[in-house]
């Protein structure tokens, strides 16, 4: 029984120191969790959500019937002809308005399609937003790996500043060589201060998209895996599933119903009117009920004018939706052929200029070590090498920037299928 006591006390000591290196691990910000978290607290979210809530209450309010009206007439008429004098209620009646033509119908459906369009809407506007908090992501990504590489740079400064302190106890460097070493070392604490100024700048940006503290945010992910290669497909048929061109789509439809429904308003107006009279009828007073038919006469106004504006509408939608169809395609055609480019440069760069640079590095740094390299080589060793982690970056980030572009063109999202 001790035994088992003193197992389980060291299992559960062990699991708790394990902790938090699960809790740091889980806790890392990915694109796909800050994409995710940064919609879910989003002010722009809750709007897409309040836009939708309005289309519905206007597509309701659209097939509503128009109310009847009720009239009540006093006069002191029924008072002078019976000699009893006064005022008293001497007819009622009630009118309802008789849609025939379909106006509200046409209107309904007018409204369904705007309806549909701003959720289609919606969804294009929440893959922009996406967008907006991935680019923070990846410039934080950047920053962070320049931060880093800046930091590298000036430690490397710091290394050849002992060696040539070292030196120069021995005497065995000179006032230009030293000059060198020092213009190297104040170069790098310089890239070092504005690195850091742009990692922290970056940092309160992402920060801000997600609310949260920008000295909570943790260590970013490292900066060095491209995004996936696009993938070959006609660019017509990923267009058609755009969620903007889809809201296009339904702001087109809705217009055409509209033209029905202003030819339908402009014909005459219908209503039927119940009613109650109260009559004199030898002597005595008595109650008479009939119906009647009202029928709007259109002499000067046929709705002509509201016609002719819907139908300009109707056609303005239809060349809006060509429009965007156009440039949709050709962002998806041209993303997907310089996305491509870039990984075939990112490739190309770290096999023939990043690799030998790191080498021609080390082969330098070991021969002025064995005093068969002259400083200004090793300089332009250390400097090609930074150089080259700069360009890495610099393709990454523009490989990322038109990943992005490319999968909003498509109407995809940042964190549905990104493997």
């Amino acid at each position: 029984m001790p035994n088992s006591v003193t197992s389980w006390s060291v299992a559960g000591l062990i699991g708790l120191l394990c902790l938090p290196a699960v809790h740091a691990d889980t806790d890392r910000w990915t694109l796909e969790r800050a994409v995710t978290h940064g919609l879910s607290v989003a002010p722009e979210a809750e709007a897409f959500e309040h836009r939708i809530d309005a289309q519905r209450g206007a597509r309701d309010q659209a097939g509503r019937w128009p109310n009847p009206t009720l009239e009540a007439e006093a006069s002191d008429g029924l008072g002078m002809e019976d000699g009893r004098g006064g005022y008293s209620l001497s007819g009622i009646a009630v009118t309802q308005p008789l849609p025939l033509w379909g106006q509200i119908g046409h209107r309904r459906d007018a409204a369904s399609a705007r309806l549909a369009a701003t959720e289609a809407q919606t969804h294009a506007d929440r893959l922009e937003l996406e967008g907006r908090i991935g680019a923070a992501f990846h410039a934080w990504q950047q920053a962070e790996a320049g931060f880093e590489l800046a930091r590298e740079r000036l430690d490397e400064a710091e290394r050849l500043g002992r060696i040539a302190r070292l030196r120069q106890e021995r005497g065995d460097l000179s006032e230009r060589e030293r000059l060198r070493i020092d213009l190297f070392r104040s170069e790098a604490m310089r890239q070092l201060e504005a690195a850091e100024g742009e990692r922290t700048e970056a940092r309160a940006t992402l920060a801000a998209w997600l609310d949260r503290r920008p000295a909570g945010m943790g260590t970013a992910p490292a900066f060095d895996a491209p995004p996936p290669r696009p993938t070959r497909a006609a660019p017509g048929t990923v267009v058609d599933r755009h969620p903007a061109l889809r809201a296009a789509s339904e702001r087109q439809q809705a217009a055409q119903l509209e033209i029905a429904r202003a030819r339908a308003e402009g014909r005459p107006d219908i209503g039927i009117r119940l009613f109650q009279e109260r009559e004199v009828i030898d002597g005595r007073r008595d109650t008479s009920t009939g119906i009647g038919l009202q029928l709007e006469l259109p002499l000067w106004d046929r709705n002509q004018g509201r016609v002719r504006e819907s139908v300009a509408d109707h056609y303005t939608r239809q060349t809006e939706r060509r429009a965007l169809q156009r440039d949709l395609t050709r962002q998806v055609e041209v993303g997907t052929v310089h996305l491509a480019h870039l990984l075939d440069e990112l490739e190309r760069h770290r096999g023939e200029t990043l690799a030998p640079a790191r080498r021609v590095r080390e082969l330098t740094y070991r021969g002025y070590e064995a005093g068969e390299a002259s400083l200004l080589e090793l300089l332009e060793a250390y400097n090609t090498h930074f150089n080259a982690i700069e360009q890495e970056h610099e393709l990454l980030a523009q490989s990322w920037a038109e990943w992005r572009e490319l999968r909003i063109a498509a109407g995809l999202s940042l964190v549905e299928d990104t493997q």
